[in-house]
């Protein structure tokens, strides 16, 4: 099995020249784009080129389809997010102005590679070479996290448009310092549960978390059904998304793998099937019953923990999220419709710790107001919706069974990390989980062309 086919390639019989990017599909060019990363970062533009890309392949889907394009529920609400997301420019703080047009675009891009998957990704060769896609990532991510974990380099070096910025701005600039200067991770001053932390090939620790936490399911999916090198690949991969997510020291990124770890045991026993299910939530409830029992017996331990674990470990980091949240819900009732459009500063504090900041769901409230929010969790359960449709669908063989298993385990344990930081920012995250929701969308039409899916 190869990183871009599925375990029954198939086979191309066309003699023409195929050039990338000009003349090949919407899928081989997403997969080239993942190949062609490790340039992207090293240039600095990683952060900046996939809006042009999408719009690129948005023109030349348009011409193909004579410009008819069709539209899905999870398309729709992208498409309202995107729209919505454009309304607080007339009172957005123009000190942010850059910030609110790099999430802009963002967004905007999410609407239409989403809106391009849905209609180009039309047979299982090309579901396949989004799943390779994938799989690219994934080995970038965890070879760039072993790298400086084993202390092969563990330097950094000025990208290409590091060397052409000004100095005062990438000195006073987060994001810019972020493209200017690359590493896979750093030391870290404030004595925590490890020396280093990394970041790998995103823009974060956090961000790195995420990425790790979307892709360990999805790299364990395909390292079950391989075999000889390619097996030994996946495995590798494995390891250093583990280690990865290991040394983000992200406790929110912890408990949201082990609940997605608990929920994928529990799909693979069968344990929500119609037999069982009755079983189930006997022992659910008696599980909740014995948790609740146990911590009214040793709520002094369990708060103790608690604090050693998520406060004492970095003080610093719970007291500045505290902060935030607290200015967060202070300043949310002035702007409470249509939201803020950008973070916040708080007096005192860096630009990275903003106010509308370290919470997906309470970002969006307040960048984009309820309605935002609506718009948002709007997006997300119509993916949960598709998920499950695909947990409940018959499917033809083990392998596509448990790539929705694997799905399931992704994006619970995401949508628990992102309460405690937003992801719209880091282009890493956005390609890898638009991909995967792409897969979701298509999954029925490209592996089941013959069926009728509604």
């Amino acid at each position: 099995m190869s990183l871009i086919t599925d375990p029954v390639p198939v086979p191309d019989h066309s003699l023409r020249v195929r050039i990338p990017f000009v003349s090949t599909s919407f899928a081989q060019d997403l997969w080239y784009y993942a190949l062609l990363w490790p340039v992207w970062w090293a240039l600095g533009i990683d952060q900046l080129l996939l809006p042009f890309f999408v719009i690129y392949e948005m023109v030349r889907s348009l011409i193909r389809n004579n410009w008819l394009l069709r539209l899905n529920t999870t398309t729709k609400f992208a498409s309202l997010l995107a729209l919505w997301w454009v309304v607080p420019i007339i009172w957005a703080d123009r000190e942010f102005l850059d910030i609110f047009l790099k999430e802009t675009s963002s967004i905007w891009s999410q609407a239409l590679i989403l809106i391009l998957l849905l209609n180009e990704i039309r047979s299982r060769r090309d579901w396949w070479l989004v799943v390779g896609a994938i799989s690219i990532m994934a080995t970038y991510t965890a070879a760039s996290s072993l790298i400086f974990a084993a202390g092969i380099w563990q330097g950094s070096f000025p990208s290409a448009v590091g060397v052409l910025l000004p100095s005062s701005l990438v000195e006073n600039s987060a994001f810019f310092s972020s493209i200017a200067i690359r590493r896979f991770g750093s030391f870290v001053e404030v004595a925590g549960l490890f020396p280093f932390r990394l970041m790998g090939i995103s823009w974060s620790f956090s961000a790195l978390s995420m990425i790790c936490l979307l892709l360990i399911p999805f790299t364990y999916w395909r390292f079950q059904f391989s075999r000889g090198y390619t097996r030994l690949h996946y495995l590798i991969v494995l390891v250093g998304l583990l280690v990865g997510l290991l040394f983000t020291e992200s406790r929110f990124a912890y408990l949201g793998f082990l609940a997605g770890v608990a929920l994928y045991c529990i799909l693979r026993l069968g344990l929500l099937r119609e037999p069982n299910l009755p079983l189930t939530i006997a022992l659910i409830l008696v599980g909740t019953g014995t948790a609740l029992l146990f911590g009214y017996l040793a709520l002094g331990p369990i708060l103790e923990t608690f604090r050693s674990t998520f406060i004492d470990l970095r003080p610093g980091s719970w007291f500045e999220r505290l902060n935030i949240y607290v200015v967060t819900l202070q300043l949310l009732p002035k702007h409470f419709i249509a939201g803020w459009g950008v973070p916040v500063r708080i007096p005192g504090t860096s630009s990275v710790y903003s106010a509308g900041t370290h919470s997906s769901y309470l970002g969006m409230l307040f960048q984009h107001g309820v309605v935002g929010l609506l718009l948002y969790m709007g997006l997300w359960l119509s993916i949960w919706r598709a998920v499950f449709r695909g947990l409940r669908r018959h499917h033809a063989n083990q392998y596509e069974s448990l790539f929705w298993m694997a799905i399931t385990f992704a994006f619970l344990a995401f949508n628990l990390r992102e309460a405690a930081d937003t992801w719209w920012w880091d282009l890493t995250i956005l390609f890898v989980i638009w991909l995967q929701w792409g897969l979701v969308m298509t999954a029925p039409q490209a592996l089941n062309p013959n069926k009728s899916h509604g």
